[in-house]
């Protein structure tokens, strides 16, 4: 029941019925759906920890939004601490082939969601694709930090692209080899500065596709 309600509150951010930044209601939610509010309340402690919803104390849920000024902010802490989590992962014998082997899984499905135009399949595969990178830094508080700030920045970059996207989802799949080809050949140096300059690029990107939506 709870992955129901879970599904039918993301597609409704998917496709607009919710927008961002939208005060969602436990009390409305659970009487619209019929189930009891604690299972609503499940699905979004869910949904925040996917990064689509917001949770303020005091002041209840709403539709992750974010500025312009908030996403240049998030962007630049990822230029930095997911370069060093690169830097760090290389500096410990990483990609391991199990690494690699998961990042080309990732790369897969990229791929197969710019083929089909899927955007929620690509968003998902690129998240997972990063969260490898994090997690191969060996450091769990990189890898939480990241985690923390950067999670609600994909799905809100997914929410406010669902509908009408001009990203070229098949360039931004050959960039993301690229950066798996830079992860297995060089310094640790290197691929620091690489993985900086390639989240800068996505910003730059992630903005130009929001303006023209």
């Amino acid at each position: 029941m709870k992955d129901q309600v879970l599904k039918a509150i993301r597609d409704a951010i998917l496709k607009g019925s919710l927008s961002p930044g939208e005060r969602i209601t436990e009390s409305r939610l659970s009487k619209q759906m019929q189930v009891g509010q604690n299972v609503v309340r499940e699905a979004l402690q869910e949904l925040e920890f996917q990064g689509f919803v917001e949770r303020f104390p005091n002041k209840g849920t709403s539709v992750t939004d974010f500025s312009r000024e908030d996403i240049r902010q998030i962007y630049q802490f990822r230029m930095e601490v997911e370069g060093f989590a690169a830097q760090l992962g290389r500096e410990c014998g990483r990609p391991s082939h199990e690494d690699v082997c998961q990042l080309e899984r990732a790369l897969s499905g990229m791929q197969a969601g710019a083929d089909g135009n899927d955007f929620w399949q690509f968003s998902r595969s690129d998240l997972e694709f990063h969260e490898i990178i994090w997690r191969m830094s060996g450091n769990p508080f990189v890898e939480k930090a990241l985690r923390t700030v950067a999670t609600p920045q994909f799905s809100y970059v997914l929410i406010r692209s669902f509908r009408h996207t001009r990203l070229d989802l098949a360039a931004v799949t050959q960039e993301h080899r690229e950066i798996l080809q830079v992860l297995r050949t060089a310094d640790a140096v290197a691929c620091r500065k690489f993985v900086r300059e390639k989240v800068e690029n996505f910003w730059h990107e992630v903005e130009s596709g929001i303006d023209e939506a």
